[in-house]
């Protein structure tokens, strides 16, 4: 007969530290610390910045070099939808929502294509640049109308022209 397992209660020091406000964490944040905290952040979006720029060129290669050789469309499809991916999940954490959009719209729009036309081809590009546009202003939040309607029209572009 297979023997029992032991079941070993966890130490309960952190769970002390962090309930017991006596020797336990402030709640409230020195002006230090929160100093310091606005560091991290603003080095992180200085990071993330960098980050998107170099997706972004690497999107822009991946369409010249896919228009420039007839031939591995596919492959390049696949660097778009795994980079647009990415640039997708990066975009809420910093306050750029409409990069999220723009990026989603974008990576819904190549999901399953393997060789697009010159037409799809024109959209991605025009997607491409919309996110370009998007981190060259840093405009955070939704955007303004302008900014949405050009949403609204690469949404209907790539609806139409998804299938070819």
């Amino acid at each position: 007969m297979p023997k029992r397992p032991t079941f070993i209660a966890a130490p309960q020091e952190l769970k002390r530290k962090a309930v017991n406000f006596k020797r336990g964490f402030s709640l409230k944040l020195e002006p230090e610390v929160m100093k310091k905290l606005e560091q991290v952040v603003e080095k992180a979006t200085d990071n993330f910045t960098v980050e998107v720029a170099e997706k972004l060129k690497q999107l822009r290669a991946a369409v010249n070099e896919m228009v420039e050789s007839s031939q591995n469309a596919g492959h390049y499809m696949r660097e778009i939808r795994n980079v647009s991916l990415d640039i997708k999940g990066m975009g809420g954490m910093f306050k750029y929502p409409l990069l999220t959009s723009f990026a989603k719209t974008l990576n819904d729009f190549v999901q399953g294509m393997n060789d697009p036309n010159e037409i799809q081809l024109d959209i991605i590009a025009a997607q491409i640049d919309a996110l370009y546009v998007v981190m060259a202003n840093r405009i955070q939040g939704s955007g303004g109308p302008t900014e949405r309607e050009l949403l609204e029209a690469l949404r209907l572009a790539t609806q139409k022209h998804k299938n070819g």
